[in-house]
């Protein structure tokens, strides 16, 4: 998860060594979101110690939820029922039915209740026992809701709202929970998670409790004491809500093993199933939860969990092999949900070191990737006008194009959403570069729509000023040029630093832009006035990176 930190004032957190990182920045106290009143969520009147509170919940518990189950005609399979694997993975939350035209809403419907959620093999599951994906958004913790007084922030409650209503298609949302300053975990919940908990049950949508630590855990970081006193008293307050599912904790960064992590966290667990024994539980590892191949060899004990990924650009393509390795694997023999992913091109809405990426190189890929693979769920991060990389601006516009935004909104509907790279005026066009890495990475690329990696140009080593010419089918009146250039996972480093865009028209050539110490993955200039038959890019430097060549995605020409 990342915040505001190049606007906040804030250092970003640096990325450590190991290849499998998904940072995040370290949280501070803030101000606070308020609801006017409290929902009615049902909330123990007063607590026993923690084991005799178990044991108590232990002989409640079943025949609670038989009774819920019993309300909502439910089956509730075993843990790890069987046969599972044959039936078609689902939508956790189908949307209801319009209404008949001759039907007058005298009164708004309620939500279709939600089914208990488990596990079965490797996938999530509904209590009948079918496959099911969850998919949905973060919202900011409720906490930090007035961190960007330039934001224009809106009431936790109305966002939350916000993603379900106008095309978005939210199954779930997350809701981070910040434990720090000087509140009570009681105080704290009644203010921050209880009305979120009301209001996901009022709109028949699924809400995952997150227990939002960015830290080291153990000795050296977050003491077990403390995450223990958070889920002893949330974790029997929704045992029996089939809404909610519980995050244990956001993400340990370090000790990096995950034999540590499983020492300390396996006792959280079993005090939260003695409590809890039939709510899904969401497991992050260490490293800002990148561990899901070692939580593969040697799972947590326990029923119905499955298991935290937090993936952004910082590492690397979106490509199966590189998302196999990291995540994609280990789904094949455990319940594995990506709870953070997210990016946008470099510039105001990203950070400088783990978020940059475009839709087209790094997004529609990673959708293409969980597409195929309906056994992984995923929330996208994040649903917000302030914290990194969020999607919409600060006045609450939804941001498109490159940016995430309107892709994940589309996503959700099961509606396509193009590259914007791929169709242009220049797309196969003929391209003409001064020089070529290889055979693989000609001119050609840079005006074949592919924004990915594998669809770049490269200019060859010692080519101390690498030139680029297109040549359109015919003159074209043009509104903007976009040079997509660098390298998806690499940082600002790889793009273009100092060049130049020229366009010819029948009086010759002309500038049409300039740039000097580039630090942008994807910058633009505006056409002419009259017809353009080529365009040109003249590049002195080529970047800030060995080698030091020329990285060019695509060159699009937008036309008028």
């Amino acid at each position: 998860m990342l915040r505001n930190i190049l606007f906040g004032g804030r250092a970003p957190r640096p990325t450590p060594a190991v290849p499998t990182t998904a940072p995040d920045d370290v949280l501070t106290s803030a101000s606070v979101d308020l609801p006017t009143a409290v929902p009615a969520v049902s909330r123990p009147a007063a607590r026993p110690p923690r084991r005799a509170r178990a044991r108590a919940r232990h002989t409640v518990a079943a025949s609670a939820l038989a009774l819920v189950v019993a309300g909502l005609s439910l089956a509730v399979p075993a843990s790890g029922a069987s046969g599972a694997a044959s039936v078609a993975v689902e939508r956790a939350r189908v949307a209801p039915a319009a209404l008949s035209p001759d039907v007058a809403p005298a009164a708004e419907a309620a939500p279709a209740a939600v089914s208990r959620l488990g596990t079965s093999g490797n996938k999530i599951v509904n209590a009948a026992g079918t496959p099911v994906q969850l998919r949905g958004v973060s919202v900011l913790a409720p906490r930090h809701n007035a961190e960007c007084p330039e934001c224009h922030p809106k009431p936790i409650s109305d966002v939350i709202d916000m993603t379900v209503s106008d095309g978005w298609q939210s199954d779930v949302v997350r809701l981070p929970v910040t434990v720090w300053g000087s509140l009570s975990v009681e105080d704290n919940v009644a203010r921050y998670v209880d009305p979120y908990v009301q209001q996901a049950v009022d709109l028949g949508i699924y809400i995952i409790v997150d227990l939002h630590y960015v830290s080291d855990y153990g000795s050296t970081g977050v003491p077990q004491s403390t995450v223990a006193e958070f889920w002893d008293y949330v974790a029997p307050l929704y045992a029996d809500v089939p809404n909610v599912i519980y995050e244990v904790f956001n993400e340990p960064v370090a000790p990096a093993s995950w034999p540590t992590w499983k020492a300390y966290i396996q006792p959280v667990v079993d005090d939260i199933r003695a409590v809890a024994p039939e709510t899904l539980l969401l497991m992050g590892g260490p490293q800002w939860s990148t561990y899901v191949n070692q939580a593969a060899a040697d799972p947590i004990a326990g029923n119905d969990i499955a298991y935290v990924y937090h993936l952004y650009p910082n590492q690397g393509d979106a490509t199966a092999t590189n998302l196999d390795a990291k995540f994609g694997n280990a789904a094949q023999q455990i319940p594995v949900i990506l709870t953070e992913f997210g990016w946008n091109p470099p510039g105001e809405f990203s950070d400088p070191t783990v978020t940059q990426g475009t839709t087209s190189g790094w997004g529609i890929p990673l959708r293409q990737y969980l597409d195929a693979r309906p056994h992984i769920s995923w929330t996208a991060w994040i649903f917000d006008n302030y914290w990194k990389p969020q999607m919409f601006d600060h006045d609450w516009n939804l941001l498109g194009g490159e940016h995430q935004g309107a892709m994940i909104k589309a996503w959700l509907a099961d509606q396509p959403y193009a590259s914007p790279c791929a169709d242009h005026a220049a797309v196969g066009a003929t391209a003409v570069a001064s020089s070529s890495n290889s055979s693989s990475t000609g001119a050609a690329k840079a005006v074949d729509g592919d924004c990915t990696n594998a669809g770049r140009w490269l200019s060859a080593a010692g080519d101390t000023t690498p030139t680029l010419t297109i040549t359109l089918d015919a003159p074209t009146v043009i509104d903007q040029v976009d040079v997509y250039s660098g390298f998806v996972g690499g940082g600002s480093v790889n793009v273009l630093r100092d060049f130049t865009v020229e366009v010819h028209t029948s009086a010759g050539w002309q500038q049409a832009g300039a740039f000097d110490d580039n630090t942008l993955g994807l910058v633009s200039v505006p056409g002419p006035a009259a017809a353009v038959d080529q365009v040109r890019l003249v590049i002195t430097d080529p970047s800030n990176y060995t080698p030091d060549v020329a990285r060019v995605f695509e060159v699009a020409v937008r036309a008028g």
